[in-house]
């Protein structure tokens, strides 16, 4: 059997006296594909914080890859393979879409800003960076500023910035709202 991705063992959050998760368990297997439904208000961006570590849960446990992650920051989380997107979109407004691939490509092969090295000679990343672009269907878009992106698109390009991140789970939280075709 397939060892679980996520874990979550009677996960509890609470808001003062109101409890917003109640004792949640969910095991998600390694190559699996979930979502959460509900109506607003239902907890499911609270469990996301919850798993991504932007909050802590008030009681229970979150492992993740068999590991306990629960209580630790975003991005100790983050650096063991646990990506995700937010409902509001988060690019580089005034880099352009091949930039912001290439930032968390960049990011995730441990390449560092130099100002004496030029990126633009890392063939993998160039690569990379234009697969990402064609997978996503932005490639004809490539060098527009993403603030200049339509909503939608925007989003998209978060989705692709999570994915070039290279992480092993990857959360996406409202991934289509706003969205009229993807």
């Amino acid at each position: 059997m397939t060892s679980p991705a996520i874990e979550l063992r009677r996960v509890r959050k609470s808001f003062g006296n109101t409890a917003v998760i109640r004792d949640v368990n969910l095991t998600i297997l390694k190559g699996e594909r979930h979502a959460l439904i509900g109506p607003n208000g239902a907890g499911k961006s609270t469990l996301f914080n919850l798993i991504s570590g932007y909050m802590k849960p008030t009681a229970g446990s979150i492992l993740f890859n068999d590991e306990i992650v629960s209580g630790l920051p975003p991005y100790q989380i983050n650096r063991r393979g646990l990506s995700r997107s937010f409902q509001v979109t988060n690019v580089f407004s005034k880099m352009s879409v091949w930039e912001n691939i290439r930032c968390g490509l960049l990011w995730a092969t441990g390449h560092r800003y130099a100002f004496w090295k030029n990126i633009d000679n890392l063939p993998e990343v160039r690569e990379r960076t234009a697969q990402i672009l064609e997978d996503i269907n932005l490639i004809s878009r490539r060098d527009v500023p993403a603030g200049l992106l339509a909503y939608a698109e925007q989003r998209i390009l978060e989705i692709g910035i999570t994915i070039a991140g290279g992480a092993d789970v990857i959360l996406l939280d409202e991934p289509t709202a706003g969205m009229s075709r993807a």
